[in-house]
């Protein structure tokens, strides 16, 4: 009987070892996606801030790989690759849109060299206003889902924007407060 007692105490260790291996390891894998969550999101404010950063710059003086697929745009697509395959179509929406801005830019910026007058800063130019707000209202969809995906509803993101706040702090670490 105490033979069978010990083995059935060595068995509930056992258990209970095990349970707690896969605790650890479900907790490291749950922090792990949700820092891939928040570096995520913090590429999608780069991006943003990216864009209004130079939106009535002229385009010439801008790499065409970088204006092709800008880098926090790359890096935002290297993530959803690895972290959150389920964003796939809300990210090729993004580079779908990334392609018409990039486009209403360059036909804006030939016009404004070929005539005087007849062009409009991007920020009074209402068809750019509308590529913008509607690629705000995908990037806010896309936080919102990475939220979900990581657990982190309570935390409320506001519009990029021209959020000068965010855009001069590009460079601070990551998480829930970066940029917010």
């Amino acid at each position: 009987m105490n033979e069978f007692f010990l083995w059935g105490l060595a068995v509930v260790a056992l258990a209970l070892a095990i349970t707690a291996g896969a605790r650890v390891l479900g907790r490291r894998r749950h922090d792990r996606l949700r820092a891939r969550g928040y570096e995520l999101i913090f590429s999608l404010k780069s991006y943003s801030a990216w864009v209004d950063s130079w939106c009535d710059e002229p385009l010439m003086s801008r790499i065409p790989d970088e204006l092709a697929l800008p880098e926090p745009l790359a890096r935002a697509r290297e993530i959803r690759d690895t972290a959150f395959p389920g964003l796939s179509q809300h990210m090729v929406r993004l580079l779908q849109s990334h392609s018409r801005l990039i486009e209403h830019l360059w036909r804006h910026k030939l016009l404004r060299l070929s005539q005087a007058t007849g062009w409009q800063p991007a920020w009074q130019d209402p068809h750019y206003q509308q590529i913008r707000g509607a690629q705000e209202d995908l990037i806010q969809e896309i936080i919102g889902l990475t939220q979900d995906m990581i657990g982190d509803r309570a935390q409320e993101w506001r519009r990029t924007g021209t959020d000068f706040a965010f855009s001069s702090g590009m460079s601070t670490s990551l998480g829930p407060t970066a940029g917010a």
